[in-house]
């Protein structure tokens, strides 16, 4: 008898957060109570799909849907770097991709239904996209770096000599490591790092701080700070925790301070703090960026981010507006 399938909401917090708890892909940026920051943050209503076979949950994906001039669209929440297909465990000995291709075929062709624009980040253990390549989706390679939290001379070791000479820097010069809650200073560092370089941010700073103030009070989240002697703040990271391991989620910095090793020295004194983890930078696809986290001896790691249109007109429709946006 041939497997049948069927996608549905689902709408319990238990049932989700179990599924994602065991799915291939599964991180805290896929659990119920981030989804509602991202829903606090953005005003845009969350989803959770769930693929069903012969009744089992076998994959899901969660968003954000929005609608805008009649467009109807799904996409992993901004400042959310992983969010898209989950795939459920595979027990024997059996290849997994038999089990895997076929629940994320339905769910690209729901999608695609569905939606007139999709775009979903995916966890970088959810290797196989090609369910969305055969729909006609893009896909994009990006980079993270992670790190295995082990004892701190180990950490220490693996570091590039530029980024210990970094941290040995802000520690002569008297900079302290310190907790901070404070999301008017994060906001404002946030700015800073931007509006210094001449650029814009790439998520407004409200929105950040919304997003990043519902994360605190959901338990997500906790910021350090560095901070001289004098008083000033050079950086500020707000770490996201998870079962799974640990984030460098969303950081503010001042640029005029930047010299000072005292944001490799945030990293660091974090690192120290939670041995036994899984670490992960949060991206590395900026060049000053990418060789910034390059300095702690992380291993780099690809993941991918998938588009997908309903026909070639709303494609089209979207393309012109990103070169608007851009102009």
């Amino acid at each position: 008898m041939a497997d049948t399938y069927e996608i549905h909401p689902v709408t319990e917090p238990q049932t989700w957060d179990a599924f994602v708890a065991r799915a291939v892909g599964g991180t805290v940026f896929s659990t119920w109570a981030w989804l509602a920051c991202a829903q606090e943050a953005t005003g845009e209503a969350s989803r959770c799909l769930g693929v069903f076979r012969n009744g089992q949950l076998v994959a899901g994906l969660s968003g954000l849907e929005s609608r805008r001039a009649g467009l109807r669209r799904l996409a992993t929440p901004v400042l959310t770097p992983h969010g898209g297909l989950l795939l459920a465990p595979v027990a024997g000995k059996g290849p997994a991709e038999a089990e895997w291709l076929q629940p994320a075929e339905v769910l690209a062709a729901h999608l695609q239904r569905e939606y007139h624009h999709c775009a979903l980040t995916h966890a970088p253990a959810v290797g196989d996209m090609r369910p969305f390549t055969w729909a006609g989706w893009q896909v994009r390679v990006r980079y993270t770096y992670q790190l295995d939290l082990g004892e701190p001379e180990a950490i220490w070791a693996g570091f590039e000599h530029r980024t210990r000479k970094a941290i040995a820097k802000a520690e002569r010069s008297g900079f302290v490591v310190e907790p901070t809650a404070d999301l008017e200073l994060f906001r404002r560092q946030y700015e800073l790092l931007y509006e210094r370089q001449g650029g814009r941010a790439p998520v407004d700073a409200g929105v950040a701080q919304g997003f990043a103030a519902a994360a605190f009070r959901a338990g997500l989240a906790e910021g350090l700070m560095a901070r001289s002697p004098e008083g000033a703040v050079a950086a500020v990271v707000i770490f996201v925790c998870g079962a799974e391991g640990v984030y460098a989620w969303v950081s503010g910095a001042d640029p005029e301070l930047s010299h000072t090793g005292a944001a490799s020295l945030v990293q660091w004194r974090y690192y120290a703090a939670h041995p036994g983890r899984r670490f992960d930078f949060v991206g590395a696809n900026i060049p000053g960026i990418a060789l910034f986290k390059r300095g702690f001896g992380g291993r780099l790691v690809p993941y991918f981010v998938t588009e997908g249109f309903r026909d070639r007109w709303v494609r089209g429709l979207f393309s012109g507006a990103r070169v608007l946006r851009n102009l």
